[in-house]
């Protein structure tokens, strides 16, 4: 079931396109990728997609027969006040929502990890913790959707792995998460994935379907029979380094073992590497990925 479907959605700021007929689908329940580099639209849509901003055209349909369903938002700027300790901003903001009860802003906090700090004011906390309320006090209304823009930006590795802990169980828990990153190792937590550039989606699919469309894993193998070792990769689309080293690119990891049976007599060392989205990324819009590069 799909909670939320754009049919050709576009915004335009005077003359200037922002984003051009957009088609998504976001599945309930799944995570849904949404990458490109600054400037791309990405903001743009999840402002449109969230109701924060009006489309020049087109059509944003809900599964509630159009009605607007649940949403949290964390966009990359928190909405928190720095003087209030975690608890008080959580149950501030649930006093929006029909008065949620102080008991269920605690049983949450207990449920996101952010619990054994809602004592300190948010100005105190680290980068890591700070996003853990933001995402805490977007389930205030208990959504069907997340949206999460740029949600590990400027996080360190652990942080970063800390978020994606919760991120999954929230999934596993069946809500629903769209997400836009710089940081496409992430994007492989997605069950589908949308590329944007120049605000149209020039790529769409699942990351196994963007892989073994763009993304071609290879192994190197490094010998000094190499007369011998070309002569029985006849058959397979190479990439000669140097004198003693050699790249075999094969069409997925299965051949890997068959290759290696195959020359195993001819080479002194190997290595795989597996290609992922950077890649598939880079293929598809001749770009790269800055993690410092901010919507």
């Amino acid at each position: 079931m799909y909670l939320i479907e754009t049919k050709n959605l576009s915004k335009k700021y005077g003359q200037q396109l922002a984003v051009n007929r957009l088609n998504i689908k976001i599945a309930a329940g799944k995570l849904t990728g949404y990458l490109g580099t600054n400037g791309a639209g990405k903001s743009t849509t999840i402002q449109m997609l969230t109701k924060t901003l009006m489309p020049s055209s087109g059509k944003i349909l809900y599964a509630n027969q159009n009605k607007t369903i649940a949403m949290g938002v964390v966009f990359q700027n928190s909405v928190l006040d720095d003087e209030l300790t975690v608890f008080d901003n959580l149950f501030l903001r649930g006093q929006m929502y029909q008065k949620t009860e102080k008991q269920a802003i605690i049983s949450l906090m207990k449920k996101t990890g952010v619990y054994l700090f809602a004592k300190k004011k948010y100005s105190e906390l680290s980068g890591g913790m700070r996003r853990k309320v933001d995402i805490t006090r977007a389930l205030i209304n208990q959504p069907a959707i997340l949206f999460l823009d740029e949600p590990t930006t400027g996080l360190d590795p652990q942080s970063r792995k800390e978020i994606w802990a919760l991120l999954n169980e929230l999934k596993r828990n069946g809500l629903a998460i769209f997400l836009t990153t710089h940081y496409l190792e992430e994007a492989e937590f997605a069950d589908y994935i949308y590329i944007l550039e120049k605000g149209s989606i020039v790529e769409e699919g699942s990351l196994d379907e963007l892989k073994k469309k763009y993304a071609q894993p290879f192994v190197r193998l490094e010998s000094k029979q190499m007369t011998l070792l070309e002569t029985s990769l006849a058959s397979y689309q190479t990439k000669k380094i140097s004198a003693n080293s050699i790249e075999v690119y094969l069409k997925n990891k299965d051949e890997v073992i068959l290759l290696l049976q195959r020359v195993k007599d001819f080479i002194d060392n190997f290595s795989y590497q597996p290609l992922g989205m950077n890649e598939v990324f880079l293929k598809i819009t001749g770009k790269v990925m800055h993690h410092d590069s901010l919507m």
